[in-house]
């Protein structure tokens, strides 16, 4: 299973879990009793997280071409529909009688309609936080990790459009922002199916980081660089049709420790800081200048045998990085000829 399906199917059990309980909770409002509540609750959780699924799944191309007021009318006439639809047709079937649906407000009343509305109010924000923010975060924010600064070893990816200058004074910037915003939502599924969390999009640069506890080190990620690859190629003619341009990406892999901890006041975020993200931004560098696209540092280099297959890691032998005292070995990432 895909790692998004797998998010998907998290996200529509814990709202169906989370609706049956609330179903239990309101099924004092109405004559069925709980057991009808329960069954309501979990049909409407499965049914509008499912409909959300296919928002942001198999209908999100079109969607986001949509304005955000069109978006919220179309959830709220879906919801209204569910929530007067579904506990009728439970209680029919609990009952083995269509009567429900000859007095539908017997069933759903004023007050377990206007609950159901709040109710999808507060899981539609919690899922929408969650989407804008990355869940990992959300969930940082909520247990308080990082309200005191940490330490921790990660695995850090810089990810560059190559050309963007070029490319912003040919489409235009608000073309080259739909053009941009295409690029990194195909970046998006080999970052989870990698395991990776993106941490920030910086212009045209999107940065993404792994736990470097792992044996493998930056394995993970140096697959993710060659998927990202092989899914803009795939995407190859959707690009050029849409944008007479299609993308090309640097890659820079770096490993070691970094402070993480949250930040701001009226708009707070977790941040990372430490040398290790500023020599990540040096190795970028690099690539610039070297004609490779595609480099990591020893630090975060696997043992050769477990990179992944068909790569190889050709050694740029030790350099240095602008800035830094210290050189640093590096390494060019490429595919293995077949």
């Amino acid at each position: 299973m895909r790692a998004r399906t797998r998010r998907l199917v998290r996200a529509i059990a814990g709202v169906t879990l989370a609706s049956a309980v609330f179903g239990a909770a309101v099924s004092s409002f109405t004559p069925d009793g709980a057991s009808t509540g329960v069954l309501a609750g979990a049909a409407i959780g499965f049914v509008l997280s499912s409909f959300g699924a296919v928002m942001v799944g198999p209908w999100r191309e079109t969607v986001r071409r949509w304005p955000v007021a069109v978006v919220l009318l179309l959830r709220t006439l879906v919801y209204g529909i569910v929530f007067l639809i579904i506990p009728n047709a439970i209680s029919a079937l609990v009952h083995g009688s269509l009567a429900p649906f000859g007095d539908p407000m017997r069933v759903v009343t004023g007050t377990t309609l206007a609950l159901s509305f709040g109710f999808g109010f507060v899981i539609n924000f919690a899922l929408t936080t969650a989407r804008l923010l990355g869940p990992r975060t959300v969930a940082s924010f909520i247990t308080g990790r990082y309200h005191r600064p940490r330490q921790e070893d990660r695995i850090v990816l810089f990810v560059d459009l190559v050309g963007s200058t070029r490319l912003a004074e040919q489409l235009g910037d608000a073309k080259f922002l739909g053009f941009l915003n295409s690029v990194f939502w195909d970046i998006t599924d080999p970052v989870l199916e990698a395991g990776g969390e993106i941490y920030r999009y910086v212009g045209d640069e999107i940065i993404m980081t792994w736990p470097a506890e792992s044996a493998a080190r930056g394995r993970p990620a140096i697959a993710c660089i060659f998927a990202i690859e092989d899914v803009l190629q795939r995407r190859h003619d959707h690009y050029l049709a849409l944008y007479d341009a299609t993308p090309r990406f640097r890659a820079a892999l770096h490993a070691g420790p970094l402070v993480v901890g949250e930040m701001g006041d009226v708009k707070r975020e977790i941040v990372l800081l430490g040398d290790t993200m500023n020599t990540t931004a040096r190795i970028e560098g690099v690539c610039r200048t070297i004609g490779h696209d595609y480099i990591a540092s020893a630090p975060a280099m696997p043992e050769r045998s477990a990179l992944p297959p068909g790569v190889y890691a050709q050694s740029l032998g030790p350099l240095e990085l602008r800035g830094k005292e210290n050189v640093i070995e590096l390494f060019a990432l490429t595919r293995t000829e077949a």
